[in-house]
């Protein structure tokens, strides 16, 4: 009998070890299952149980921890995307802004930053009436906001900046429920912003080009056609017609260059006309242009010459530097007055070589200076048309020059001549 009691004693005490055991290990167990809920709940998605030896425990363990692997990967990659997402968008060369329903925004890159002149990180979560500046896009944003309607417009910022906005409205939760449950959609608005400044100051230079060309053959045309329906009357005595004749032949003359020259710029800007570049002694082609235009300067009793020291070698196109010296004597010719002197010369720098055209003509304003290397651009209409100018010369200058791979430029006072000046690389071998 003693010996049964004590048996059932110590059955008693064993279970009783085993089941104080069973519940302090559940308890860590539970502590420790609080303890990775909540790093995971503030962002540390590396924490994993402590492993467990045998029992529903350990399954329930192992089980956590490949649901946290798999968070974890799949959190990597959603981060990985977000990096690329925002790596795209700020590379873009589209402005973006995507605003909430209330009007927040809530993502903007670095191109909408430096077209509205702000810094994104600085304005995130901000009205976006705080950074958005034109009134017509604002109130095109709160429509899309309020009632789901795109917009699309030009908007002239400055004279110097025009920018193409475009407003997407894009549906958030739609309506849930019926009846008193039912709430309207949300609307956000996906604004996309496109500095064409370029490409409009290019459809302007497009359409004046087209005006400029028509204008400028326009009147040879006429000229020739007037003055040969004259020639058809009979009854002109032979001087009249002689001098009839001797206009035609010029103006036929003038559309010819207007045309060779329109070619020769077309060529250039398409590229079609392949440079040649070689080792060039730059006093032999500037003396081969004072000499073409030598007998012309004779006649209008302008002294050209050279007055460079040292000789350089450049790499060049020999045809199109010998045009570059041309067309910046022609230049001078025409605007210097009878009595004046047309200077050529250059100067060395390291790794090039700067050539001057100066003349002691009638100067250049500032105001136009910036502009006299754009096609048909005239300071003097009259007195370019008079000479028999295109006013495509330079234009061919900047062209040739800037293939090269150099610079032109000019340096004016009205009344103190100019000084048209252009660089091209020194050759290191002759």
């Amino acid at each position: 009998m003693i010996s049964f009691l004590l048996g059932c004693i110590c059955a008693a005490a064993v279970a009783a070890g085993v089941g104080v055991a069973g519940y302090l290990r559940r308890g860590q167990f539970a502590r420790n299952l609080a303890w990775v809920a909540s790093r995971v709940r503030d962002g540390d998605l590396r924490t994993r149980m402590q492993p467990v030896r045998s029992g529903v425990e350990a399954e329930l363990a192992h089980d956590v921890n490949r649901m946290l692997d798999a968070l974890s990967e799949r959190y990597e990659q959603l981060g990985q995307e977000r990096d690329l997402l925002d790596h795209v968008l700020d590379h873009m060369s589209t402005g973006v802004l995507y605003i909430d329903p209330s009007g927040l925004i809530l993502m903007m890159n670095r191109t909408a930053g430096r077209i509205f002149g702000v810094d994104p990180r600085d304005w995130l979560h901000a009205p976006h009436w705080r950074v958005v500046h034109p009134y017509n896009l604002n109130a095109a944003i709160d429509e899309a906001l309020l009632f789901g309607r795109d917009w699309h417009q030009m908007v002239t910022v400055t004279e110097e900046q025009v920018l193409d906005f475009r407003v997407v409205c894009v549906s958030g939760p739609g309506s849930v429920g019926a009846g008193e449950r039912a709430r309207p959609p949300r609307y956000y608005a996906l604004v996309l912003c496109d500095d064409v400044t370029q490409r409009h100051r290019l459809e302007n230079m497009r359409r004046d080009f087209i005006a400029n060309v028509s204008h400028e053959l326009k009147t040879p045309i006429t000229a020739i056609h007037g003055f040969a329906e004259t020639l058809a009357d009979e009854s002109l005595d032979a001087d009249t017609r002689a001098s009839f004749l001797q206009i035609i032949h010029e103006e036929s003359a003038r559309m010819g260059r207007l045309v060779g020259d329109l070619l020769t710029l077309s060529r250039l800007e398409s590229q079609a006309d392949v440079l040649h570049p070689v080792s060039v002694r730059l006093r032999e082609v500037a003396e081969q242009a004072v000499q073409t235009v030598q007998a012309q300067a004779e006649k209008l009793q302008l002294s050209v010459g050279i007055s460079a020291g040292e000789d350089v070698f450049v790499t060049a196109d020999a045809e199109k530097l010998h045009q570059v010296f041309l067309n910046l004597l022609v230049n001078a010719m025409h605007y210097t007055p009878a009595g004046g002197r047309i200077d050529v010369s250059w100067e060395m720098d390291a790794g090039k070589a700067t050539v001057h055209v100066r003349d002691t003509g009638i100067g250049i304003p500032e105001a136009h200076q910036q502009r006299i290397f754009e096609r048909f651009y005239r300071v003097d209409r009259d007195r370019s048309r008079a000479t028999g100018g295109t006013g495509l010369g330079l234009a061919i200058v900047k062209h040739i020059v800037t293939a090269h791979g150099g610079e032109v430029g000019v340096r004016s006072q009205p009344g103190a001549g100019s000084d048209f000046w252009f660089t091209l690389p020194r050759c290191t071998t002759e």
